[in-house]
């Protein structure tokens, strides 16, 4: 394990940890805390999802057999609005039922306990490289668009993006290859501003000139189209 390139990786993310052994949960956290953020610890699902709400961190670990509420209905009460959160489940055993909730609920990995250090970091790992795939959007021609920090990456150079950039890069990436009219671009980005369509105009056309590729389509008299060159 390179330890460093790990803590590099997870150094700006934050992680929720549900144990209700208190010797696992301190060993664990104790190991995680050297890599990243901040690392949030609850005995129980009903405190872990408290915790959660407040603090929507990136990545849950969370134990299948807890008092009360277990992991897995925890893990299912919180996917039914997030899933985008990353999620790992320790347990002690594996069965095929389990397995079956597992895809539902759309499970990075689960780890069977004893966890070791080289388990964790091995399934953290994958958690950052879906974390990143979903981030990071490959706008074409070595271009990338950074969703958490909000800027666009080329090589070594950081472009930055004003915040109605972001709204509209944002708007036309969810939306892509549909023809959004200028009544809809107005509606779901401005909403209740006043914009004119020579505005939205210039707004595209800056965003043209700090990525010089064209990913904006005009069509004539209706609005546009976004398609990423890849």
């Amino acid at each position: 394990m390179n330890h460093e390139t790990f803590a590099k990786q997870m150094g700006h993310y934050t992680l929720l940890y549900v144990e209700d052994d208190l010797e696992i949960r301190t060993d664990i956290s104790e190991f995680l805390r050297r890599y990243f953020k901040i690392v949030y610890e609850a005995d129980s699902a009903e405190e872990g999802f408290e915790l959660y709400t407040k603090h929507r961190p990136n990545i849950l670990l969370l134990d299948i057999n807890l008092k009360g509420m277990s992991g897995v209905e925890l893990a299912i009460r919180i996917r039914q609005k997030d899933t985008d959160t990353r999620l790992l489940i320790s347990t002690a055993y594996t069965n095929k039922e389990f397995m079956l909730q597992a895809i539902e609920l759309g499970l990075t990995r689960y780890l069977v306990k004893p966890m070791t250090n080289d388990d964790l970091v091995k399934a953290l790992t994958k958690c950052w490289q879906e974390i990143e795939k979903h981030n990071r959007i490959d706008l074409g021609e070595g271009y990338l668009y950074d969703r958490e920090m909000a800027v666009i990456l080329k090589g070594n150079r950081t472009i930055t993006l004003r915040h109605k950039e972001v709204e509209i890069l944002e708007y036309f990436i969810e939306n892509e290859g549909e023809l959004l009219r200028y009544e809809q671009l107005e509606n779901g980005i401005w909403r209740e501003e006043l914009m004119s369509r020579d505005a939205i105009r210039s707004q595209i056309r800056n965003i043209r000139k700090k990525v010089e590729i064209d990913l904006f389509t005009n069509i004539s008299g209706l609005g546009y189209r976004f398609n990423r060159k890849v």
